[in-house]
């Protein structure tokens, strides 16, 4: 294992809007300028209801953007929480009434939108505040927060373990970690893919905006963590006063405008350099410096022979096409790139991080959202609510059924028909609802099928309008008594009112899979690419295409219909 015992948190490499600048090293400790992480500094920050709520510790960390703290939160807990405290710095251009109400408005907005996507490889933001500047306890009356100016605060969970510069930093891979480190750019490609997914941020796709090894932690349960959101906007925002950006991790139309509004390309651009600096140690060519394409394919390929790798020219050239100075070229779909990377590496890492290992089992999710509905609902509960589309795995390797599908057998058949020989094809139908049929937040499904020994059925909804190419997968209810699904039933999930799903078109498949591939999908949180290859392992069936419409209520669906 790659190790290091430092502990850094913030932005070590400054941030810029125009000429590179030289970036600051991070510690090597977990000491700064004699103060350690978890010492008490004797300043104090909160809102100016509560100025002393959270007590700083250490000397902190400046960057291009503002300086980060290690703090605790004590209130009425009998043990104080640690926190992440970021002191904003105004752009260089702000007025006087900087941050404007919008800009607040938006930190906070993007605090939800986290909470909402909980993301293993993404910091969470917790709070947005303004107070006075870190100050003595008592100093600041309460009510008041009377101070000769205002400071932005953003406060975030603290992440453990070292920045990605403190631990690769001047260390190119080798044989024995190669893997590892291309792991940890992947799940920065899976936590940019989430962002910028409008399913997954219900309709809300945001970009981090400066991926880079000093904002990404690695954790020793989560691996990646991607921190640093103050960046962080909607990908249809509007003029950027501050512009910030790290000339190595930019692209070369953000570097000539880097004021305007910003696309997915520009973080692609972004993972890319990432990549190349977990192959090489070393910081890429700014996109505009003579050389750079030539340069940095040398200095990937030239790694790759020296770790061993089987097909160097495939992994340079997979590195190379998000590094592309034309943002039409690079790939647009992150979590694909993500996969590729890793096997053009050489696969799967054999040890390192998985995502899974942070989360509870989801029999114990089933029960959380259970309660939460519960109480807000008057005891209402959507089975299988959540999305799984994070986390991590292992993935089964049973192969599934070998048969394929029957001809004809598709939502029109009256009903299931079998196949000749000793095998069973599977066969099915949707029966209800129709095809072109409206659902609201939740709809049942049911139908018909035949299955052989061994195989169940999900039920798989794609948006067919958005332009996101996963499949979204439920079980069809009792799953497991495959005796009884000759007459299936099941339920698919739409989103909220406010998710962004009104109006769109969804097509709902029936598959027919591997009961043990069932099983792990319901014990495990799948990845994303996990559950798309849970879909592609078995046979389609039938399917329909429905359209969302408004609700009127919160939950259409309680729970299994009766029998």
């Amino acid at each position: 294992m790659d190790t290091d015992d430092h502990d850094a948190r913030a932005d070590d490499e400054p941030v810029t809007r125009g000429a590179p600048v030289s970036p600051r090293p991070a510690s090597t400790s977990g000491v700064r300028g004699g103060v350690s992480d978890d010492e008490p500094n004797g300043l104090f920050v909160g809102p100016p209801e509560a100025p002393d709520r959270h007590e700083l510790l250490g000397e902190g960390i400046a960057g291009g953007e503002g300086i980060t703290w290690k703090a605790r939160y004590q209130g009425e807990l009998t043990s104080p929480l640690p926190l992440a405290i970021k002191l904003l710095s105004p752009p260089r251009d702000a007025g006087p009434g900087w941050p404007s109400a919008r800009e607040q408005q938006r930190w906070r907005d993007h605090a939800v939108l986290l909470r909402h996507l909980k993301l293993d490889h993404v910091v969470r933001l917790d709070e947005v505040f303004l107070g006075a500047p870190p100050h003595p306890p008592g100093s600041v009356r309460e009510g008041t927060g009377a101070s000769p100016q205002t400071m932005a605060y953003l406060v975030m969970e603290w992440v453990e373990g070292p920045t990605l510069h403190a631990l690769l930093a001047g260390d190119p891979a080798r044989a024995d970690t190669i893997r590892r480190r291309l792991a940890y750019v992947a799940q920065a490609g899976e936590a940019l893919a989430s962002l910028a997914s409008v399913t997954r941020s219900g309709g809300n796709p945001s970009l981090h905006r400066d991926v880079k090894p000093t904002n990404c932690i690695v954790h020793p349960k989560r691996g990646l963590v991607l921190i640093d959101v103050s960046t962080m906007r909607l990908i249809d925002d509007g003029y950027d006063l501050a512009g910030w950006h790290t000339p190595a991790y930019t692209s070369p139309e953000v570097l000539a405008a880097p004021h305007l509004p910003r696309a997915v390309a520009a973080d692609v651009y972004a993972l890319g350099a990432l990549a190349y600096f977990c192959l090489t140690g070393q910081d890429p060519p700014a996109p505009d410096a003579p050389g750079a394409p030539a340069h940095i394919e040398a200095e990937v390929a030239a790694v790759a022979r020296a770790c061993g790798v089987g097909d160097p020219g495939r992994l340079t050239s997979h590195i190379l096409a998000a590094l592309d100075g034309d943002p039409s070229r690079r790939p647009t779909d992150l979590r694909n790139w993500s996969r590729g990377l890793l096997e053009a590496g050489g696969g799967e890492p054999a040890t390192g991080h998985s995502p899974s290992s942070a989360r509870p089992p989801r029999r114990l999710l089933y029960v959380i959202v259970a309660a939460s509905l519960a109480v807000a609902g008057g005891g209402a509960f959507a089975p299988g609510l959540l999305e799984r589309v994070s986390g991590g795995g292992d993935q089964s390797r049973t192969a599934p059924p070998s048969v394929t599908r029957s001809a004809g057998a598709t939502s029109k058949d009256p009903t299931p028909s079998h196949a000749t020989g000793d095998a069973v094809k599977p066969v099915g139908t949707i029966d209800a609802p129709a095809d072109g049929a409206k659902v609201k937040y939740c709809s049942y499904f049911s139908g018909t099928a035949s299955l052989p020994p061994g195989a169940t059925l999900i039920l798989a909804k794609q948006n067919m309008v958005n332009g996101d190419p996963q499949k979204y997968v439920e079980l069809v209810f009792n799953y497991e008594k495959t005796s009884t699904l000759t007459s299936w039933r099941g339920a698919q999930y739409f989103g909220g009112e406010n998710e962004g799903g009104v109006g769109q078109v969804y097509r709902i498949e029936l598959v027919a899979v591997s009961l043990e591939r069932a099983r792990h999908f319901h014990d495990v949180e799948m990845s994303i690419e996990e559950i798309q290859e849970l879909v592609r392992s078995g046979t389609s069936l039938a399917d329909v295409q429905v359209r969302r419409v408004a609700s009127g209520k919160p939950n259409e669906c309680p729970g299994p219909p009766p029998d």
